[in-house]
């Protein structure tokens, strides 16, 4: 039975209404169906309501209406909830509307399931990184549904105007897999979706995410962000992109551009394995084989030279002595660890000596390869001063590319762009609020 209490206990609930524990609403009824599953009947606490036309309060009850709507499950059976509600009749002279139902924060107008279900089915794909086919599955909703809850939890996402944003990543990432199709003229024409991101290099939360990778895309997203947020941005990270590089520089002309070091440490071991593998095909007439010692070793060529053990240290002069008779691969090797070597530089002096040191091997190569990856570095050198003297990397925005990733495989990949973007700005605010509050906590102490 219901019933209030006055005094410091405040309102009791029966034991039903305690456990189902729908705020405004109080149990009636509970059955266990013939086919498994209950069927729970609940009603309103308050027998008022305000008129959605002129906002004025009600508490003439025209009749009582009953509402089928479907609930989170309990105890692993599915709940079907009965709401049993009044349809008021409008006191105020003049309004239009003569009757409306109630309608509560739990069950708004026309729902077909209860706030908390929408709630639950949105924390399933948002906070555990699940697929909205394998939710609505699991609660037994329609795709649609379970989409729109997410949907809907995307108008409390922050404004980016309002965000104190001091370091900017930019990248970008595969959208969906390269399709090839005929144009006019019946020649083959290949297509690579791209997707463009920009993340906040401090805390990695995405801050939007754009089509294509190109120079106008940049400064669209750019364009529509306000002066005082731009004027905000100290450094921006890019990947070595010509295209990146200018449209920041015309639409952030303040922020100094940071290059990232991985890409370029990448670009350095590209360039000693396309020497590696035309030091093969000239020696030996075809591409290295598992017997060819320079082959059976091109990882070992990739790793840093600093941090070799003995043993491989002694494995990699075996292949300069072996299987390297013209000395190219060697010095293709010095040139990419010259580059690590500047590269970790702790200020801008060490890194121009360092500097000095890497032409030096790239004068004594002599090779397309290295003069090649040493205009990169001439071109691409303010930015590499930037990162030596402020650090600020693209590792979270690479980590967000890997959480982009993880979402379209959820997925099975995403055939409407605007759920794809919707998804990786809910997932990414959802993680950095996570790690805020980690952090806030600080360390666990074991007391044990």
């Amino acid at each position: 039975m219901y019933e209030f209490t006055s005094g410091a206990g405040g309102c009791a609930r029966d034991a039903a209404s305690l456990i189902f524990n729908l705020p405004g609403y109080r149990v009636i009824e509970a059955v266990d169906l013939p086919l498994g599953g209950r069927r729970v009947r609940v009603q309103t606490e308050s027998g008022e309501g305000f008129c959605p036309d002129c906002g004025v309060a009600s508490g003439r009850v025209h009749a009582w209406v009953q509402q089928r709507v479907k609930d989170v499950p309990a105890g692993g059976d599915v709940v079907q909830v009965v709401v049993r509600k009044p349809r008021l009749v409008c006191q105020q002279q003049g309004c239009p509307r003569v009757t409306f139902t109630q309608v509560s924060e739990q069950l708004p107008l026309r729902a077909r399931c209860l706030s908390r279900l929408r709630t639950e089915v949105a924390d399933a794909v948002i906070g555990s990184g699940r697929s909205v086919h394998e939710v609505a599955g699991a609660f037994r909703l329609s795709w649609s549904t379970v989409q729109a809850a997410v949907s809907a939890a995307a108008v409390d996402l922050p404004d980016v105007d309002a965000m104190v944003v001091r370091h900017l990543g930019v990248d970008e990432h595969r959208f969906a897999h390269v399709r090839f199709f005929r144009d006019e003229y019946g020649h083959w024409r290949r297509v690579e979706p791209w997707m463009s991101t920009f993340v906040n290099a401090d805390t990695g939360q995405v801050l939007g995410v754009i089509d294509g990778r190109t120079s106008a895309g940049v400064t669209a997203w750019l364009a529509a962000r306000s002066p005082a947020w731009c004027a905000r941005v100290e450094v921006v990270a890019i990947d070595p992109s010509a295209a990146f590089r200018s449209a920041l520089r015309g639409c952030l002309p303040d922020a100094a551009i940071s290059v990232d070091h991985w890409h370029l440490v990448r670009l350095a071991n590209l360039m000693l394995t396309r020497v590696r593998q035309r030091v093969a095909r000239e020696q030996l007439g075809h591409r290295g084989r598992k017997d060819d010692v320079a082959w059976a070793h091109r990882l070992l060529l990739l790793r840093a030279g600093d941090q070799l053990s003995p043993g491989a240290a002694h494995r990699l002069e075996q292949v300069f002595a072996e299987d390297d008779p013209t000395g190219e691969i060697q010095a293709a090797w010095h040139v990419k660890e010259a580059l690590r070597a500047l590269l970790a530089s702790p200020d801008l002096d060490t890194a121009e000596a360092a500097r000095q040191r890497l032409r030096a091997y790239v004068h004594a190569a002599d090779m397309p390869e290295t003069s090649r990856l040493s205009d990169t570095i001439t071109t691409w050198w303010k930015p590499i001063e930037v990162f030596i003297t402020t650090g600020v990397t693209n590792a979270r925005t690479e980590a967000a590319n890997t959480m982009v990733k993880h979402i379209k495989r959820t997925g099975r990949g995403f055939r409407n762009p605007e759920n794809y973007q919707t998804r990786i700005l809910l997932r990414s605010a959802h993680q950095t609020r996570r790690r805020r509050r980690l952090t806030q906590q600080g360390p666990t102490v074991n007391c044990e």
